[in-house]
């Protein structure tokens, strides 16, 4: 990366130039370079992101990003499709990719710096141009939709004004739980970020082990999302969507998510999606064979495995439920008949 301090003149409008990271204590952003391909392929717009080739890029201030900026993209196209984690939200994005003037944008990193910034001074100056940088796109670009870290939804409320439609992608808390305690690096890496996800939201009983506390977790998401469709500014853009049901019929899911950000799915969707073999591979890592059937196979082995902990986290959110000013959510607590 260089240290030229100027940025394209066509910085403003372009995806080309993604704003890669933000360290909003010492007023610095990285700018890269990128095509249109390096997008389709990154699962993750991080460090992973740059491995496949060289990339260059800049190295600007807050002032010179937000000169740079003018005048700002519209955020009418700017989508997004939050998730709780571990819930197909990355195969749902790259499913979406798949219908023209989709530009997908897979976790980027300044998100997660201000979602773990939330409420200090230094980073709020960079919440709106960061905004404004992920809502440019390409020529071809009709909506961009952005697929952030899973803590992010802790931000939503400040992501949303001004901005398209969001999608929250969910799986009931059976499964979730099931697919969390599969490996304890899983558990471990969202059990650190335990006091951001729980940020403004309060429950009654304290949760012992694993199993209630990632289900805590689970809940903390089902209910900051309840809350956003009680609010009249936000609920007309809001779809909640299982992605079991996705999974039932991915073409049927993206149609439906498609429509949601204002896209029109081709006629032979099934056929670009089948052409793709995106649903036989694990949608975070292409190298990695993972289909419906293996993610079946590796959620009952984690049932059976676990069954203690899963149980003590029903056990949990079910009393909590009963605690809790929510309608609707006991049914999320299992899989759907």
């Amino acid at each position: 990366m260089n240290s030229s301090r100027r940025l394209p003149p066509d910085f403003s409008e372009s995806a080309a130039y993604p704003l890669y990271a933000i360290d909003p204590a010492q007023d610095r952003a990285w700018v890269l370079h990128f095509e249109r391909e390096d997008y389709a392929r990154a699962s993750f717009l991080d460090q992973r992101a740059l491995r496949h080739r060289e990339i260059s890029g800049w190295t600007v201030s807050g002032a010179e990003l937000s000169a740079a900026l003018q005048p700002a993209a519209s955020l009418d196209r700017l989508h997004w499709l939050f998730h709780i984690g571990h819930c197909g939200s990355t195969l749902a994005s790259r499913l979406l990719d798949l219908v023209p003037g989709t530009l997908g944008l897979r976790e980027p990193l300044p998100l997660l710096t201000l979602a773990h910034g939330r409420g200090q001074p230094m980073a709020s100056p960079w919440l709106s141009a960061t905004r404004h940088l992920l809502a440019r796109g390409f020529t071809e670009t009709r909506a961009v939709v952005v697929k952030p870290t899973s803590v992010v939804t802790t931000l939503a409320d400040q992501l949303l004004p001004g901005t398209g439609q969001a999608c929250l992608l969910w799986v009931d808390l059976q499964t979730w739980l099931a697919t969390m305690l599969r490996g304890t690096d899983l558990v471990q890496g969202t059990l650190a970020t335990e006091d951001l996800r729980l940020a403004g939201i309060d429950t009654s009983e304290p949760p012992h082990g694993p199993g209630a506390r990632l289900a805590r977790l689970w809940l903390a998401e089902q209910l900051r999302w309840s809350r956003f469709k009680q609010r009249s500014e936000f609920a007309p853009r809001l779809l909640d969507l299982d992605f079991a049901g996705f999974l039932k019929d991915p073409a049927a899911g993206t149609r439906t998510l498609a429509g949601h950000f204002g896209l029109v799915a081709p006629e032979d969707l099934d056929a670009r999606i089948a052409a793709s073999g995106v649903l036989g591979r694990y949608a975070k890592n292409a190298s990695q064979p993972f289909d419906a059937h293996a993610r079946r196979h590796e959620l009952r082995q984690a049932s059976e495995r676990h069954a203690a902990d899963i149980a003590e986290g029903l056990a949990w959110a079910g009393r909590e439920l009963g605690r809790q000013e929510a309608t609707g959510l006991e049914a999320r607590l299992r899989p759907a008949a």
